[in-house]
Formats: structure tokens, C-alpha cells, sequence
């Protein structure tokens, strides 16, 4: 595993709020995923397809439970609001997002993918929720950073800087700002090299975490 020593820190997590005066319509919950279970199956999917108006994303998350590999199911969440406030009766999943397990060079790390909301939730915190629900987990799991590919504006908040500045490169990276990494931990050193993704992405599927 190597290193870039001397470089910029990069800020360890922060919960991410949403911005003062957005309507957050509802309380957002987040619970884990089953997918033996064919009902919340089949919620993943509508949801992928939904939100990116392809299948290619549920595909993905198909792939990755069946093969194994990079699947972590401790941080496949969904969220949901609560039908009935202070009580455990939840609304259908509206949105989706998981944690999976990559590398930078032969550092292992996290990355944060796929993950979307219906479009008619999307606005009103539940993206917000998930991913603190995912990267305050892994923190508390003790993982040493995550790595995303998306829009730098949206994940500025949570504490995300450019990889670049960590010497984190990708292949796929047509986007190179879009690549962004995290500190989990207080201290810990981002590993410097090239980002992969498991093996379920593949080349032509990596872009699928950027959209």
C-alpha cells in the first residue's frame, strides 16, 4: 500500500445537514436492506430504475450480491419516512444506497455506490440521510476512508475533497473532480493510486456511480 505523505489532509466525516429554508416534507429513517427478501428486491429496483431511468444501476446491485465480491450487506440501506411519527410503522423505501468494497492500488477502502431516491422524494433529505447513515456507520466500523465519483457540489458537505489532491486517480475518471475521497477516521492517511471498483462495475459500468 502506498501513501502520499505531506499532502492536503482531507477533512474526517462530518454528519451533512440539509440547507436551512429546504423542505424536508418528512422525517427520514433509514434500515437495512434484505435482499433474500423478494419485497425489498424488488423496492431496490423500482427505485434504480426510477431514479436513472435505466436498469443498468439494479443490474449492478444484483450482480454485486450475487457474485459476492465488494458486497458488504451491513451498508445496504434504505430509507423511508414514518407513516406513523414515534411509532416503528414505516413508509414504503423510497430511496436506496449501499457502501461496497474497493481499492486504491491494494488499499482496501469504500466506496459509496450506487445510491438514488424517487424522483418525487428528491429534494426533501432522504439522499442527505442515507449518506450519513452509511458513512456514519463505517466510521463507527472503523473504515479508513471512502471514495465517490459524482457532483463535487453535492458532496462538498459531508466532508468529501478532490482524490486528487491525495495522488487517487481512476481510469474511468472522464470527470477527474468528480473522483472525491473522505477520512473516516481521525489521522488517517488516504491512500495514493488507482481507485478501483469491484469487479461487478466493470470498465464500461464504472460510470454508473457518477450519475
Amino acid at each position: 500500500m502506498s501513501t502520499e505523505k505531506g499532502s492536503t489532509a482531507t477533512p474526517t466525516y462530518r454528519a451533512a445537514h440539509v440547507p436551512e429554508g429546504q423542505d424536508l416534507g418528512h422525517r427520514w429513517s433509514t434500515r437495512l436492506a434484505h435482499h433474500d427478501d423478494p419485497a425489498d428486491r424488488r423496492a431496490v429496483r423500482q427505485i434504480a430504475e426510477l431514479t436513472f431511468e435505466s436498469s443498468a444501476e439494479a443490474d449492478l446491485v444484483e450482480e454485486l450480491v450475487a457474485s459476492g465480491e465488494g458486497w458488504l450487506p451491513q451498508y445496504s440501506l434504505m430509507a423511508m419516512t414514518a407513516s406513523i411519527p414515534g411509532t416503528d410503522l414505516y413508509s414504503d423505501p423510497m430511496g436506496y444506497g449501499t457502501l461496497v468494497r474497493a481499492h486504491i492500488d491494494d488499499a482496501e477502502v469504500l466506496a459509496l455506490a450506487p445510491h438514488g431516491v424517487l424522483p418525487e422524494h428528491q429534494g426533501e433529505g432522504a439522499g442527505t440521510a442515507l449518506v450519513n447513515a452509511l458513512l456514519e456507520k463505517a466510521q463507527k466500523d472503523g473504515e479508513q476512508a471512502v471514495v465517490v465519483y459524482g457532483w463535487p457540489e453535492y458532496y462538498a458537505k459531508f466532508g468529501f475533497r478532490p482524490a486528487a489532491e491525495h495522488g487517487v486517480t481512476a481510469a474511468f475518471a472522464t470527470q477527474p473532480e468528480a473522483l472525491q475521497v473522505i477520512a473516516l477516521q481521525e489521522g488517517a492517511e488516504i491512500p495514493s493510486g488507482e481507485f478501483r471498483y469491484p469487479p461487478a462495475f466493470g470498465a464500461e459500468n464504472a460510470q454508473v456511480a457518477g450519475r
